[in-house]
């Protein structure tokens, strides 16, 4: 048997072994895309606007192969909007490095007929939440309306916007609901098991 003969054997018999991996490997991916294109057609892919005055289509940049925990605020709020974004603070310290790589916070504007990316990003700047990692976002009201619906929390007067936490990994299509007065440690504890 000469040399290009072998050569050409060993190949055939390396293709043939590899084909049921590789058929694997395009049906996860196939199946990857499915879902991709699910939770894309779920959740949507409007553009929303962060507080650097970016645009990120809500899926495919915000939400996609991460993990998020979103809250909603406006930002002439006195009360609840800046103590739960110092609460989230807390939990963004004990994240440590993983904050930003590995987990996101998305702070959705509630108010988008009043909050321009300026005003949000004045109130990120005042909470000192204006870091990588972490996105203040709004859109105009019928955009806003319909990506807060779906997660339930859209309301025409942002006085009496919910305050639940709303916490998921796109990649598993797992999503929790986490109370805003749970400890910082109770909140790092929720995400985490999420990441596993």
């Amino acid at each position: 048997m000469s040399h290009i003969t072998k050569i050409i054997l060993i190949t055939l018999i390396g293709f043939t072994l590899a084909s049921p991996v590789l058929a694997q490997v395009a049906i996860n991916n196939t199946q990857s895309d499915d879902k991709n294109a699910r939770a894309r057609n779920y959740f949507g892919d409007e553009i929303l606007i962060d507080q650097d005055g970016k645009s990120h289509r809500f899926y495919s940049d915000l939400l996609s192969d991460r993990i998020v925990l979103i809250n909603v605020i406006f930002t002439y709020c006195k009360d609840a909007c800046p103590l739960l974004t110092q609460h989230l603070r807390m939990v963004k310290q004990q994240l440590g490095k993983r904050f930003g790589a590995e987990f996101r916070f998305l702070s959705l504007s509630v108010d988008p007929e009043h909050d321009t990316p300026e005003l949000l990003k004045r109130f990120a700047i005042k909470q000192y939440a204006d870091v990588p990692g972490w996105r203040f976002l709004v859109a105009e009201k019928a955009i806003m309306a319909k990506v807060l619906g779906r997660f339930g929390q859209w309301t025409e007067d942002p006085n009496n916007h919910g305050t639940l936490l709303i916490a998921g990994n796109t990649r598993k299509a797992h999503w929790i609901k986490i109370r805003p007065d749970s400890p910082p440690e109770r909140i790092v504890a929720d995400l985490l098991r999420l990441s596993e």
